[in-house]
């Protein structure tokens, strides 16, 4: 596609395992050598952009490879998936959150409360390895990450061209109950974005710049009555997130905007634990169907007439 000097923002939603298609989607980004100069991620997707902006551009590509290895599971095909999943959300991952003392525990009498089944000090560990905080702070690209305020239920975004973003921030972002524990920043509670805006679009439209806009997406909308309960609960979780976004592109002001909604679709993902699926296979799947369908998306783009 080249460079035309036109700006880029990139919107990247939430879906823990599922995000590891952001990383595909961003290296058909760098294959065309758009100029991003803007990402606002939420939960996966705020890890995801601090790992690009806090990396030189040459080792983008590479270190989100490596992220996705380190965080990768071994697992059989199908249903081994499920008993990795279920395994997962029993006893953790060890590369990203282990449980939690008490933890479950709570509920036997006596035991003293928790906030949360897992500790996530492993995630905190990985994230200072991949993102070097300095040069995600040195403004190179603008990032916005966002993060639902546990009392008043309402969006909050950091930039870093504002304050600097810190391990805190990307903990917030993607703090998902009651599996995680909330994070406290400047005297405010925070829970995963994806509560209450998955696709953190929003951010990107406080300039009327001269952009393309992609936003890339983990749930669709969009699918078929299912004939499990383990697909029905699937596409629930589908249709919560799914529809969230429609409402967050329905309420924003496209107009005039060169706007991409670019979603994650893979037959394979087809149970209701696949974003707790962080087996090897999945992820690379993943990946690649980032890759394939940004790249789709980019081609479309070039022959789209000018307007």
């Amino acid at each position: 596609m080249g460079n035309d000097g036109m700006q880029t923002w990139l919107c990247l939603s939430g879906g823990n395992a599922l995000g590891a298609f952001h990383a595909g989607a961003w290296k058909a980004i760098q294959d065309a050598a758009l100029n991003v100069t803007r990402i606002s991620g939420a939960s996966i997707g705020a890890i995801v952009a601090a790992v690009i902006a806090g990396n030189p551009p040459d080792r983008r590509v590479e270190s989100l490879d490596r992220f996705l290895n380190d965080i990768a599971q071994s697992a059989l095909s199908g249903s081994g998936r499920r008993r990795l999943v279920t395994g997962t959300l029993l006893f953790g991952n060890p590369a990203l959150f282990s449980p939690s003392v008490p933890g479950l525990a709570e509920i036997l009498p006596g035991v003293p409360p928790d906030r949360a089944v897992f500790h996530r000090r492993a995630t905190r560990r990985l994230i200072e390895e991949y993102v070097d905080f300095d040069l995600l702070n040195a403004g190179g690209i603008e990032v916005t990450v966002t993060a639902t305020d546990v009392e008043t239920g309402t969006v909050a975004a950091f930039r870093n061209t504002v304050e600097p973003l810190t391990v805190d921030h990307l903990m917030a972002s993607s703090a998902l109950p009651v599996l995680f524990p909330p994070v406290t920043l400047n005297g405010r509670h925070f829970m995963d974005a994806g509560l209450a805006e998955n696709l953190p679009l929003r951010t990107l439209l406080d300039r009327d710049d001269d952009a393309l806009i992609l936003a890339c997406d983990l749930y669709s909308a969009a699918g078929p009555l299912r004939q499990t309960m383990d697909g029905i609960a699937d596409r629930a979780q589908e249709l919560a997130f799914g529809c969230q976004s429609r409402r967050a592109i329905a309420a924003c002001d496209l107009t005039g905007r060169r706007f991409h909604h670019v979603i994650l679709s893979d037959p394979e993902d087809d149970f209701s634990g696949k974003s707790f699926d962080y087996s090897q296979a999945s992820l690379r799947r993943r990946s690649k169907l980032g890759h394939m369908l940004m790249a789709q998306a980019l081609e479309s783009i070039i022959a789209e007439p000018p307007t």
